[in-house]
């Protein structure tokens, strides 16, 4: 995970002036992955990026053992605060600090690069702390043809002139297979956002690594303008902003021998 400068502040100094609030808006797609991990009473999870510990506030309600990994200091700050008693680390995702097959089951649902030569890796170094027989679940938003974050996407991408694309592609499932694992079932989930008005929205963006990196590339006032020019349509008569978005998730088995080296 990159840690990023936006308009010449670190990364943490922005992170404490938008709320985690807009994390909740993923419980719809919690829901889903914990739904299709089947039941978690006992089971050791770990969670890889995170944040504020909603997805494991789910899963130590379901009976899991819960912990997690991030690389942002300041949100783990406020899950250790919500999960006193969760094994909770800074880390990244291509190297996590914890020793092979520590647990039963590791969820990334958004930690995963998208479009990244080195994503087979990733999923090889997920797979490494999942004990044989254990369960990895990934997954990515996607963005239909026509709405607000394709269009949002493309100017991005103008902007920092780079050509990746933000979709989950159908590779996932076969990077999983080269890591390994074989996939169990995958599934997509809606989850809309809905705020008050403009300016809440975009400090709600500003939760994204992929927006911090465009603001550090191009400049936050180009990256606004993008933002505004994309939502437009979003934007209700009484300022209300209603954001569709859409999450494509997969679960996959760690084969029984393992995928590391004893």
């Amino acid at each position: 995970m990159a840690s990023a400068a936006i308009d010449g502040q670190p990364r943490g100094a922005r992170e404490q002036d938008w709320p985690p609030l807009p994390q909740l808006e993923h419980r719809p797609l919690h829901r889903a992955v914990l739904g299709a991990l089947g039941p978690v009473r006992g089971v050791r999870l770990l969670d890889v990026g995170c944040g504020v510990g909603l997805l494991l506030r789910s899963a130590e309600c379901h009976g899991a053992l819960v912990s997690g990994v991030d690389a942002a200091v300041e949100l783990l700050e406020i899950a250790r605060w919500a999960l006193p008693d969760a094994d909770l680390r800074v880390g990244d995702v291509d190297a996590l600090p914890f020793d092979n097959g520590t647990f039963d089951v590791v969820t990334a649902c958004t930690a995963v690069p998208h479009g990244d030569a080195d994503r087979t890796a990733v999923l090889a170094e997920l797979a490494r702390v999942v004990r044989p027989g254990g369960r990895v679940a990934v997954g990515g938003w996607v963005h239909p043809a026509g709405c607000w974050a394709q269009a949002f996407g493309e100017r991005l991408r103008r902007l920092t002139r780079r050509e990746e694309t933000v979709d989950l592609d159908p590779g996932l499932v076969a990077d999983l297979s080269t890591a390994g694992l074989a996939v169990l079932t995958t599934g997509d989930v809606g989850c809309p956002a809905v705020y008050p008005d403009l300016g809440a929205a975009w400090a709600g963006m500003l939760g994204s690594e992929q927006l911090m990196l465009a603001i550090r590339t191009a400049g936050e006032r180009a990256v606004h303008d993008a933002f505004l020019a994309s939502v437009e349509a979003a934007v209700a008569p009484d300022g209300t902003v209603r954001l569709s978005k859409a999450f494509r998730f997969a679960v996959a088995t760690v084969p029984e021998q393992g995928c590391y080296t004893a």
